[in-house]
Order: C-alpha cells, then sequence, then structure tokens
C-alpha cells in the first residue's frame, strides 16, 4: 500500500450469524448488522498493533497505533474507506517505546491521544492534533503541522506505569487515568494503583495546563489494573479498573524443621502474622495488612516430621492457633467455610508423598515431597479435585482461593543433605509437575546453607519454574511442550536468617506481600466530580493531586461535589466472586446509566489461568447511595440493574475441544453506548477451532429491563467480524490473561461501531508473514441499496445537446423489524463533469431531489426514481467525454450507511468537415486570377471551427501544391454550427511569368476538435483544383501608328510605320495582311499589275531579320521595332476610298496572341 491507502468503497456485506458455539442465548433477527469489509490500514512491513480508534463529527475515521512498540502512528479516513492522512509519525522521540495508545476526540475534532512509553523510566505520554489543519489529500502530514498540544509527559518517575485510558468532559478538557507501581510513600510494595490526572488543553501555546496532577484514586495495597475511564452527561468521571482486593489466597507453607532452620521459624510467623524480627525491625505481617484491604489470607504452617522447634510455639507464634505446642496434624475442612475460619495455624506434616507412596521421613528435611503432598491434595494423581493422595492426612484447600506452596528449607529437597542427589532430583520433579497439573503456584523460599547453597536454590529453581537438567540459579526455559517442561509460575527468594542484613528480609517480605496480594480480581469503579472540586474550592490551586499526602499516609478528597470535594462515590465494588475477572471497560448510556464488560473466570474455575467468558451488567449509580464519597462505596446490589450476565457462549469445562483446553476463551471485551441507548460489545474470541482466534461484535438493543440478563435482555448474537484463521491482538499468554489486549472500538455517528484490530493476516485470507498489522471495519446498523431499475443499463451513449434518463431505486434493505430499522436519507451526485447537468426525479411525480431532500423508508420499502443526464452543447462540447456519475444514498443517521451506484454516460462527439466546388477546372491567362466557388459543410454533430493552411507559409505552399510565384485568397478558418455550410471564393492569382500549361492546387481543409485527422473518418477533407494557364493575348503584342488614314493620287504609294512592341516575354511573330488586294501573278510584270491593281507590301529593314526565310521574326520584351506597311494605289485609280488593308502580328503558334491594324487609303482626284 502507498501513501495512499487503498482507495475502496468498503463492499457491505451482509452477516448473519447462525454460528456454532457463538450464541449465548435464543437468538433474533432484531440484532443483525452489516459488517464492512476489512481493510488493512498500514502496510509497511512493520508489527502494527495495539490500536485505538474514534470518529469525528464528520463520520471520519481516526486511528493510532503502536509500530514495533516503538514509534505512534496516526492515520485519517473518511466514511467510504479512502485516506485522507497516511500513517504517520505523531511521537517526538525517536528512541520512543509506544505501549496501550487510547484517544478520545473533543467538539472541535481535535484528536487528543495518550499513551505508555516504556523507553527508560516509564511514562505516561499525552498529545492532542487537529488532522484538519493538513490538506488531507491522502499523503502522511507532518506531525509539526497537525499538532495542537505537543506531547506531554503525564507521569514519568521511579517504578512502572501503563494502560493509560482518556476522556474528553463537554468543556473539551481531558481526563487520563492509568496504573502506576510508584507511590509516594513506598506504602504499597510497587504494586500496581490507579491513578487520575486532568487537563486542559492550551492550543495557542501548544501545551496543555494541569488541572489536577497525578491523584491516587486507589490509597491501599492490592493489585490494581487496565482501568478504563467515562464521562457522563454532568461532567462527573467514572473510572473502572480490576482488583485484588474481595480477592482470597491460601498460602501454604511447607517448613524445614531441622536444627539448622530455628532461625527462619523465629521470623516466618512474624512475616505471616506480624510482630518483630529477630534480627530487629517490626512489621505489619501479610495476613493483618492484606485484611485491611479487604483481601482475604487463609494460611497453614505445617513443619515437617512430627517434632516442632521451640521457635514454632514462642515469639510471634505463640499467639498462633493452633501452634507448634499444639503438635496437631492437617485439618480435616477446608478454610473459610464460616466466617471467621481463616486460619490454619501451625500443624506438623508427619507424611508427604515421594515415588507415589506415602513417605515418613524423620530428618524433618523432606520439603521436596512436601511440597508434593500439597499438590496432590488438590489434584491428585488420578485427577481427582480435590485430590487424595496416598497419605492418611491430606491438606484441604479453599476451592474459590488461589492457591500457593511456599517450602522453605536450607538444605536438600529428599531428607536434607546432602544435596543434588538422584532422590533429590526425583522429588523435585514430582513435585514440579503435580503443581502443574493443580495449577498451584510453587513459590520457593531458601534457608542460610549450611553449604551448597547453589545446589539447593537449584532444586528450588527447578520446583517453581521447571527443571531443566542443569544445576545452577539461572532462569529456567520453560518451552511447555511437556508437563515436565512447564513452568510452574513461581519464584524462588532468599529466606535470610536473624543475622542477615535487614534487606533480604524487606526483599522477602515485597516477594511475599506481592505473591499473596496478586490473586484473584474484582471489578471496581469510583466516580470522581471534578468540576464540583474546582468550583465549590475557595482559592482552587491548579496544578495540584486530588489527594492529600500526610505523614505516613495518603488522604482521599472524598465527600459531595458540591462541598468540594473530588472523591463522590469511593471505591464501590461491582463483582463478588472469587474467580478472577480481567479487563473492564465501561460506557454511559444518556440516562447516566453505566454499562461495564469484563472477562471473568467463574464458570471454569478459580485459578489465574483458566478460559474466560464475557460479562456485562448495568448500573444505576445515581439513586443507589449518596455521592458524598464514603468509605466503602456503594452497595455492590443496590447499583446492580442488570445483573451479571456472560454475554459470550459459555462452552463451560465440558465443552472444551479436546487437546485445546483454551477453546472456551472469550477476553478483552471493550463497550459502547449510543444515541439510542443500544450497548455495543466487542471482544477476542477463541472458540472456533477451525479460525482459532475471532473478533466478534455484539448489539444489546434494549438494556431497560432489571433483573438477570437472561430475561432483561433482548435476545442478543454475536457476530463473526473476522472469518479467517489467523492470531489477533497479540501476541497473548493463556496463563497471563492480564497481558491481552482490547480491540479499538469507537462510536459512529449512529448507532454503529468502527472496530479495528492487529491481526497476522492482511484482513483476509492473505498471510501477512507474521508480521502484525492493522485491519478495521465499521459496524452498521443500516444498509441502504441504490439499484437499477428492472431492463435499465448502467451504460448510456449520446450526443452533445441530447439528455438520457436512468431508471433506478433506492431501497431500504436493512434486516430487521421494519419500524425499528427505518431510517431517513438524502440523495447525492457527484462525478458531474463541468457542462454537464444531472438531476434526480421522483418517478411518481417527477419532482426534482436534491441532495436536502429527506426520503423516508422503512425497512424493506422501496421507492423509484431516475436520473436525468444532459449533455454539453453543441457550443461546449469539444470532444468525446464520459460522465461516470455516482448516486449516493447517506443515512441521516450515520453518514456511513450508504450506497454509491455509478452510471456512465458516453458522449460521442462527432467531428466533420467536406469540401465541394462548383467546377474543379479553370481557365485562364497568364497574370489572371482564377476563381473557384468552395462550399464548406460541417458535417459533425458540435459546433466546430475548420482551418485550411496559410498559402503564405512554406508549409502551406507545400499543402496548396503552389506553383511558385503564385498566391491564393481563401480563409484560414471558419466555423460552421452541424449541419451549416458555407460557400468562399477561393481565388488563384497566376503570375504573368507562368508557363503555359495545366497545373492542380489541393485545397486541404480539417476540424481544430479533432485531434486525429483522417479522410476516412470526415475529419479532414482535401478538393482537388485544376488551372489550365494560357499565354496571355491581351497586351501581348502592342502596335503603335500615328495615323492608319493616307490621302495619295492614282499611282502614289502610301507609308504606314507601326511600331510593334512584344510585352511579357519574348517570341517569334508572324506578320501578315489579311484582307489584303489580290496577289499578283508570278506571270505578270509590276507594272502592268499595276495599271489597275492594289498593292501592299510591308518593310521590317527596321525590325529583325527573317534568318531562316519562314516569316519568323524574334521580337525581344520591351524593344519597339518598326514594320513599314507599304499600300500603292494604282495607275488607273479613281477617287475614293480605297481597299482597307489590315496588318497583324501574331505570335508563332499561337494565333490568338496579335495585335493588327486596318489602314484606310484614299485615292485623291486627279484633275
Amino acid at each position: 500500500m502507498n501513501n495512499r491507502m487503498k482507495s475502496i468503497f468498503l463492499t457491505m456485506i451482509m452477516i448473519i450469524s447462525a454460528g456454532a458455539g457463538m450464541v449465548a442465548v435464543p437468538l433474533a433477527g432484531a440484532t443483525q448488522v452489516v459488517i464492512t469489509e476489512a481493510v488493512q490500514v498500514v502496510d509497511d512491513g512493520a508489527n502494527s498493533r495495539q490500536s485505538a480508534v474514534v470518529a469525528d463529527s464528520e463520520g471520519n475515521v481516526h486511528l493510532v497505533w503502536a509500530k514495533n512498540n516503538q514509534q505512534l502512528l496516526y492515520t485519517m479516513i473518511d466514511p467510504r474507506g479512502i485516506t485522507l492522512i497516511a500513517p504517520t509519525q505523531l511521537n517526538d522521540n525517536g528512541a520512543a517505546r509506544t505501549w496501550h495508545p487510547d484517544m478520545a476526540i473533543d467538539s472541535l475534532d481535535r484528536v487528543h491521544i495518550t499513551w505508555a512509553d516504556k523507553s527508560g523510566q516509564h511514562a505516561i505520554m499525552y498529545t492532542a492534533i487537529n488532522p484538519f489543519q493538513d490538506d488531507r489529500d491522502g499523503s502522511a502530514a507532518t506531525d509539526g503541522s497537525i499538532t495542537v498540544v505537543q506531547d506531554t509527559i503525564v507521569e514519568k518517575r521511579s517504578n512502572n506505569r501503563d494502560w493509560p485510558a482518556i476522556a474528553i468532559d463537554s468543556r473539551d478538557n481531558v481526563h487520563i487515568t492509568w496504573e502506576d507501581n510508584f507511590d509516594q510513600l513506598d506504602k504499597f510494595f510497587q504494586q500496581p494503583q490507579i491513578y487520575y490526572a486532568m487537563f486542559e488543553p492550551n492550543p495557542a501555546a501548544t501545551q496543555a495546563d494541569v488541572i489536577f496532577d497525578s491523584t491516587l484514586l486507589t490509597p491501599i495495597i492490592g493489585h490494581k489494573g487496565h482501568p478504563d475511564i467515562a464521562i457522563d452527561a454532568d461532567d462527573k468521571v467514572q473510572v473502572v479498573w480490576d482488583d485484588t482486593r474481595g480477592g482470597k489466597v491460601e498460602l501454604t507453607f511447607i517448613i524445614d524443621t531441622s536444627g539448622s532452620m530455628y532461625s527462619e521459624w523465629a521470623d516466618v510467623c512474624t512475616v505471616v502474622y506480624g510482630g518483630n524480627f529477630a534480627s530487629g525491625g517490626s512489621f505489619q505481617g501479610i495476613k493483618p495488612m492484606l485484611k485491611n484491604a479487604n483481601m482475604t489470607v487463609y494460611e497453614t504452617l505445617y513443619g515437617l516430621g512430627n517434632y516442632m522447634p521451640g521457635a514454632a510455639s514462642s515469639g510471634d507464634c505463640s499467639s498462633v492457633s493452633p501452634n507448634g505446642a499444639n503438635a496437631q496434624g492437617p485439618r480435616t475442612s477446608p478454610l473459610g467455610l464460616y466466617p471467621g475460619d481463616d486460619s490454619g495455624g501451625i500443624r506438623k506434616l508427619p507424611g508427604t508423598v515421594y515415588n507415589g507412596q506415602t513417605y515418613s521421613g524423620y530428618s524433618g528435611e523432606d520439603w521436596g515431597p512436601g511440597s508434593n503432598w500439597a499438590c496432590l491434595s488438590w489434584r491428585d494423581a488420578s485427577g481427582s479435585i480435590p485430590g487424595n493422595p496416598p497419605t492418611s492426612s491430606d491438606h484441604h484447600w479453599n476451592p474459590n482461593a488461589t492457591k500457593i506452596v511456599i517450602p522453605i528449607s536450607d538444605e536438600g529437597p529428599k531428607d536434607g543433605d546432602p544435596s543434588g542427589q538422584s532422590d533429590d532430583h526425583q522429588a523435585i520433579q514430582e513435585a514440579h509437575d503435580s503443581c502443574v497439573r493443580a495449577g498451584i503456584i510453587p513459590l520457593g523460599l531458601y534457608g542460610q546453607s549450611w553449604g551448597g547453597a547453589t545446589t539447593v536454590q537449584s532444586h528450588f529453581k527447578d520446583l517453581s519454574q521447571c527443571p531443566d537438567g542443569q544445576q545452577g540459579t539461572h532462569t529456567r526455559s520453560c518451552p511447555g511442550t511437556t508437563i515436565a517442561n512447564s513452568d510452574a509460575g513461581g519464584q524462588v527468594y532468599e529466606f535470610p536468617s536473624s543475622s542477615s542484613s535487614t534487606t533480604q528480609m524487606q526483599l522477602l517480605v515485597e516477594a511475599l506481600v506481592y505473591i499473596s496480594t496478586n490473586n484473584s480480581r474484582e471489578i471496581y469503579t469510583t466516580i470522581l466530580d471534578p468540576y464540583g472540586k474546582i468550583e465549590n474550592t475557595p482559592g482552587f490551586v491548579r496544578g495540584e493531586p486530588g489527594h492529600i499526602t500526610s505523614g505516613n499516609s495518603y488522604t482521599e478528597d472524598l465527600g459531595k461535589g458540591s462541598e468540594g470535594h473530588l472523591v463522590v462515590v469511593n471505591d464501590t465494588r461491582i463483582t463478588i466472586d472469587d474467580a478472577y475477572s480481567f479487563h473492564p471497560s465501561v460506557a454511559i448510556d444518556l440516562e447516566g446509566n453505566s454499562h461495564v464488560v469484563w472477562m471473568d473466570g467463574r464458570d471454569y474455575g478459580f485459578e489465574k489461568d483458566v478460559n474466560y467468558e464475557v460479562y456485562y451488567t448495568k448500573l444505576k449509580m445515581q439513586g443507589a447511595g449518596e455521592w458524598d464519597g464514603v468509605s466503602g462505596g456503594l452497595s455492590t446490589y443496590a447499583i446492580k440493574k442488570i445483573d451479571d450476565t456472560p454475554i459470550s457462549n459459555v462452552e463451560g469445562p465440558g465443552g472444551l475441544a479436546q487437546g485445546l483446553p483454551f477453546s472456551g476463551m472469550s477476553a478483552y471485551p471493550a463497550i459502547l453506548t449510543d444515541d439510542q441507548d443500544h450497548i455495543h460489545i466487542a471482544w477476542h474470541d477463541f472458540g472456533n477451532i477451525s479460525a482459532q482466534e475471532e473478533i466478534v461484535y455484539v448489539r444489546l438493543n434494549s438494556t431497560t429491563e432489571t433483573g438477570p440478563g437472561e430475561t432483561a435482555l433482548d435476545p442478543w448474537e454475536p457476530v463473526i467480524v473476522t472469518h479467517w484463521e489467523s492470531y489477533k491482538l497479540g501476541p497473548n499468554s493463556f496463563t497471563r490473561p492480564d497481558l491481552g489486549t482490547p480491540p479499538a472500538f469507537a462510536n459512529d455517528l449512529g448507532s454503529g461501531a468502527h472496530l479495528a484490530w492487529s491481526d497476522t493476516n492482511k484482513c483476509s485470507d492473505e498471510g501477512n508473514n507474521f508480521q502484525w498489522t492493522l485491519c478495521y471495519t465499521h459496524v452498521l446498523t443500516g444498509q441502504v441499496d441504490v439499484e437499477y431499475d428492472l431492463g435499465e443499463t448502467y451504460y448510456h451513449v449520446i450526443e452533445p445537446g441530447e439528455q438520457t434518463m436512468y431508471n433506478l431505486t433506492l431501497n431500504n434493505t436493512t434486516p430487521g423489524p421494519t419500524e425499528l430499522v427505518s431510517d431517513t436519507y438524502s440523495m447525492n451526485l457527484s462525478g458531474v463533469p463541468s457542462n454537464w447537468s444531472a438531476t434526480l426525479y421522483f418517478t411518481s411525480n417527477d419532482t426534482a431531489i436534491f441532495p436536502e431532500t429527506p426520503i423516508f423508508l422503512k425497512g424493506g420499502e422501496m421507492i423509484p426514481f431516475y436520473l436525468r443526464v444532459r449533455a454539453p452543447s453543441i457550443y461546449q462540447a469539444t470532444e468525446d467525454q464520459r460522465a461516470t456519475i455516482t448516486i449516493s444514498a447517506i443515512s441521516h443517521k450515520d453518514p456511513a450507511i450508504r450506497s454509491d451506484l455509478a452510471t456512465v454516460t458516453d458522449m460521442d462527439v462527432v467531428h466533420g468537415i467536406n469540401l465541394d466546388t462548383s467546377h474543379r477546372m479553370a481557365d485562364v491567362e497568364q497574370g489572371q486570377v482564377a476563381i473557384f466557388s468552395i462550399t464548406i459543410t460541417n458535417t459533425g454533430n458540435v459546433y466546430d471551427s475548420f482551418s485550411f493552411y496559410d498559402p503564405n507559409s512554406l508549409e502551406g505552399q507545400a499543402e496548396w501544391y503552389l506553383p511558385f510565384g503564385w498566391q491564393v485568397s481563401f480563409p484560414l478558418e471558419v466555423s460552421l454550427d452541424p449541419g451549416q455550410s458555407v460557400t468562399k471564393n477561393l481565388e488563384v492569382t497566376i503570375p504573368i511569368s507562368e508557363d503555359p500549361g495545366t497545373n492542380v492546387i489541393y485545397l486541404k481543409g480539417w476540424s481544430q476538435g479533432e485531434p486525429f485527422l483522417d479522410i476516412n473518418r470526415g475529419t479532414y477533407d482535401v478538393l482537388e483544383l485544376w488551372i489550365n494557364v494560357s499565354i496571355r493575348s491581351t497586351g501581348n503584342i502592342v502596335f503603335t501608328i500615328f495615323d492608319t488614314t493616307e490621302y495619295i493620287l492614282p499611282g502614289d504609294c502610301a507609308e504606314y510605320d507601326i511600331e510593334v512592341l512584344k510585352n511579357f516575354a519574348p517570341g517569334f511573330l508572324v506578320f501578315s495582311t489579311p484582307g489584303a488586294p489580290e496577289a499578283m501573278p508570278s506571270d505578270t510584270t509590276l507594272d502592268d499589275w499595276r495599271q489597275d491593281h492594289w498593292t501592299v507590301e510591308l518593310d521590317f529593314s527596321n525590325a529583325p531579320p527573317d534568318p531562316d526565310g519562314d516569316g519568323k521574326r524574334r521580337w525581344d520584351v520591351g524593344i519597339a521595332y518598326t514594320v513599314t506597311a507599304i499600300v500603292c494605289a494604282p495607275y488607273n485609280a479613281s477617287a475614293g476610298l480605297g481597299p482597307a488593308v489590315a496588318v497583324k502580328a501574331n505570335l508563332d503558334g499561337h494565333s490568338r496572341v496579335s495585335d493588327s491594324v486596318i489602314l484606310s487609303t484614299n485615292v485623291i482626284h486627279k484633275y
């Protein structure tokens, strides 16, 4: 994919899922939805994961994600899936480690983003961008051009922090919550707590002003994580998270009772129950500490063998009941069956399990078989739960608690030193395998050994993680291909003796607190009133935390917002169940009700690594109690309107596929509410065996009823979004469900949702080389189709100025009840070229349809309409043109509910010229003008201009085929309407020097509107014209004579001097005397002849000679020669006019080229 993501009209496909294994309750068609085809947002070869999505007021989609968990990338897509801004890096830090971004959008369509930066000291970051400052042409923007709030550190200090969530209130201020291992007083052993901060964006300064700095919301020990945040219409801020408060943990200690362990016994009760360490210093004790945090700790301290050291009944152990002095064995019932029964005390363990049988060693150092016994007591070799190992007494585990076995020793696991023997390794392998099968976490504590401490530590490592055949304290590599090489999930710590440093003891205490508090989780919530605090606190100071740190304690600002307090609903428990609950997501509807989803393991057991289902509940926080910040929060039962309800299909332990222990997993949900108070839920599902992993969506149409979800909710139908086999939203770990990420999920402008996720396929069946890419789809709650009417075609051809009509239909094809899925649409036209016109009309009444015309359709309803397309006029059209006009029907509920139908109208433009003449041949003399009458006709269908070659240019003379010196007068351009003709004269001037003969010239004309000139196509025409040039007769030979009349006496002669001039060109002249008197016979003498006859003679003495004697004389141009005509009267002539004598000269061979003169001679009367 290049800078512009694939420009695609998202192909709407109808997903009607009756998918096996996806149904929670009986199905109904009311929740059928339309899923657009998934598109790949980015294809850059990088790993793109952990995305967030929002939509703006125009329906555009904005996505951010982590590229290779380093850069924070952003892209913008329009409602049709066309990229407006290509992937653009946002974070400034080039060495960043970006995790878990979240995003929100404000009323001005500015995008606010928060993320965790895990480079160096972990930081929670925030920035804001305005994508509308970019040109949105499909290319990447620059961070600087769109940023309105620079990268801002929300929190950065020691320890870890992660999982930020963001929300925007009605004043466009920013609220961020996250989990953070830091607490200023270091009271909580670096266990993650929930923090909150509030900012006011200041775009003018490109910064965010702090209103509330990092505020501790959970000042109590325990693990909290995965917060989510939502804001109601009154700008009350609700935060939800998962919390170990309310959880249960059972600690079973297996303690070496040999003499070398007395110092450890002296401190073990201090660690568990509180008191003073032998080496000095005091400790509250794990049990009372967690009890104060609303966590239940069940514990039993077993001393190996039948002998208990004195330390087991003295010091801080003396108040434990029973203790070592009582020498009681294992209980016969689990702890926690009735209130207050939460301690097993200190007991002896005379029988353990080794090699499948009871083992009773008397050294008190059989912690390997003892750990094996503890784990077999929950799940034995036959798989029974609770287990029944071969010993006479078993440990009875609380079935609902997180189970941890804690062996403590300073010697080998079987019979003590020497360690590292074959039976030691066998004992550890047996215990490891039993604990893995039972799901019990072994936590090894090694004491100060007499020697070979490394070997003892190595045994503990093998138990807590896995045996790898190598001795040492290195971290084991546990591939998990077999039970023997699977990671048991534990750790190993030193249990320091009284003489060792207090630092080691502090580390041990922290480790035990961590493992004890990292038990099952419940979902909690709190509500803040930041504006109540701001507006009702005199002298409120911005930038301070919302909690108070004083002395060695934290104090929340609890109370009513109207009285100037921040926390108006203190930590309130949403779930009450002993199973693990993770990843809550919250949304608030228009009535202020809170809707929460989370992943819950209650249907599969109480361990962490079980299958989970997606659970939902509806809460009504208002009215459930006074919002006065009272400690303990509101009642869980009072706030519940719809009980905890599994939305995903509950396969149950018996419904899991063979060999696929997590085939019932439904996890990492996200939730939305829309303006119609529909509930949208999406999650990551593992229930499809063939696809392995799927993204699933469901919509709850009605949540107005109360009670159990099966009766309070309308039937719902989960819909599979993805239909290919790949890994999604990963990488995931079934044993660490706390690490997964939910899909990106956001409201659209209607009652649908935008959905994005990471995928190892290219959002289809096509693989992506196991690289993570980003997929996006739109869940629509409506469908509309613009279609051709029966018999209509998408393609029409018209000529300029003509029009055509397309008969079409508009259909609301949304499935479901007609009233529920009714919608109003607008129709628009796009792609109308310049000078074209296109208009929509209702077929029923021929009323025009404009973009602002609302069209209401019930589900399944259809209306006919037509599109009228008119081509440009004959004066506007210049060439063939295709008009691809798209009719778009767009829902008023959601612009992404649309249909686009393209019509194709071709305008066929014809350019043509025809040349004609009344005559194709002309006769003309030299120096004269030949005239042709030329008719030019526009044979095309558009107004056109026609060109002719310029005869004055060299090119034109060549194209006209003009002889040298010829001149042509003809228009160079003529413009005509279609079919119009015009007649123009073509004048050809022949030079006087042109040789006589026949010549041809060519008149060539062509259409200016057609780039391809072709006589066969009529866009070019040639007229062939012939011209016969003859010698010029007029003025070629010119006679000049003074007088043509003379008077003579009889017998006299008159002489006429004629000046003969040749013009234009030299030539041979032939003289003659047409009409002259009869010639004298040869047998008569002149004297006799003249008696009665006239005679004529031409004298050429002053003219060119006749060298050949053929009468042809060469006359040069421009020289006048004198030829004298001598006319003699008869001797006997009578008085009067004699005969008229003509003298003529003509060009040799051209009788027409001549001149002549008539001479008149009068005879005078002689008296």
